[in-house]
């Protein structure tokens, strides 16, 4: 759906912290920003190329219900839900962007995803996220 590519960089932003990052502490005079810097190096290439067979909604959605499901679960107040095929596939490609950037999940929602789990979900999209 075109709703993703209408909502501009400010509101992404927003959504993209909403509901899961903790809040900083006294104990963390920056926020946590140091810590938090380090932990979104991100190192994961792209996937540029198609396997066959092609991997299909049944391959990745355990991995948005481990990884995601805990904030993008649809209750008023929280970001956008990943729980159904449809969800994922109307935010395609912000979705692509925060894998990629290592943005989601937040470093510190303690969800953290492997790299295989990010090239997984990553071919998936490359191969037009099949049902």
């Amino acid at each position: 759906m075109f709703r993703a590519r209408r909502a501009g960089p400010l509101l992404l932003a927003a959504l993209a912290a909403a509901g899961c990052r903790q809040a900083a502490t006294a104990d963390e005079p920056d926020g946590g920003t140091t810590e938090d810097a380090g932990a979104l190096l991100c190192t994961i290439q792209p996937p540029t190329v198609c396997p066959d067979p092609m991997p299909h909604w049944p391959d990745v959605q355990p991995i948005f219900q481990q990884r995601c499901d805990q904030c993008h679960n649809g209750l008023p107040g929280g970001p956008w839900p990943l729980v159904q095929y449809q969800h994922v596939a109307d935010w395609y490609d912000v979705v692509r962007a925060m894998l990629l950037d290592c943005s989601m999940p937040p470093p510190d929602a303690g969800v953290p995803m492997t790299d295989e789990e990010r090239t997984a979900i990553l071919t998936w999209l490359l191969c037009g996220f099949p049902e």
